[in-house]
């Protein structure tokens, strides 16, 4: 049985593929125009660095620090000793993203927590994390639900080969979308999304069944 660590929330309150389809950035939007990739996101890798870091999504603050140093998480605080499931988009506020890939794991995050033994649900961005908390709340997520990290300069993205540059519609550098399902810092599936984002999340919970079954 797999002990689960501090969840990100609690992290957060003390102070700081076995599928290959799914959904392009948008039905009107071009492919990635550039693409560096380091090392490539595949079955086994080991998510598990302490240097490189994502952002807790939070609204500026006027009293608090809004210091990135204080609100880092490392890779191996979020995928250690852990199932996680980890979705990422484009861009957030667009429309690929908010009206088809993020809905499917709203709907059954639940299901995906209490019925196949994952521990936290990531919805991942190359974004600022206030632009980003900004989407949740739009979007009326359940934190306890999914958790939104941001990734401001794209370190995670070139890191794992899943950086693209979107200049032609004004968004710049960001992330390919794709999802994956780590489990003790090792990743167990991993999908590429080129359409049909709607349905990611089903086949990610297809995919949490088949292992649960393995």
């Amino acid at each position: 049985m797999r002990v689960a660590t501090a969840t990100l929330n609690q992290l957060r309150s003390r102070g700081r593929g076995l599928f290959s389809a799914s959904s392009s950035f948008s039905t009107r939007m071009v492919a990635p125009l550039e693409r560096q990739q380091h090392r490539s996101i595949s079955m086994h890798t080991d998510m598990l660095s302490s240097v490189i870091t994502l952002q807790a999504a939070r609204p500026w603050s006027m009293s608090e620090s809004n210091l990135a140093s204080d609100h880092a998480i490392t890779l191996k605080e979020l995928f250690a000793d852990k199932r996680v499931v980890l979705f990422g988009v484009p861009a957030p506020f667009t429309g690929t993203c908010s009206l088809e890939h993020y809905p499917g794991y709203q709907e059954l995050a639940v299901s995906m927590k209490e019925e196949h033994g994952v521990d936290e649900i990531v919805c991942y961005a190359v974004a600022d994390p206030y632009a980003h908390h900004g989407w949740s709340q739009a979007l009326k997520n359940n934190n306890d639900h999914i958790t939104f990290l941001a990734d401001p300069d794209a370190t995670f993205a070139k890191a794992y080969g899943v950086d693209a540059v979107y200049d032609e519609v004004s968004l710049g550098q960001r992330s390919t979308r794709f999802s994956m399902v780590v489990d003790d810092g090792q990743v167990v599936l991993f999908r590429t999304v080129t359409d049909n984002a709607k349905d990611d999340a089903k086949l990610i919970l297809e995919g949490l069944e088949e292992l649960n079954e393995a």
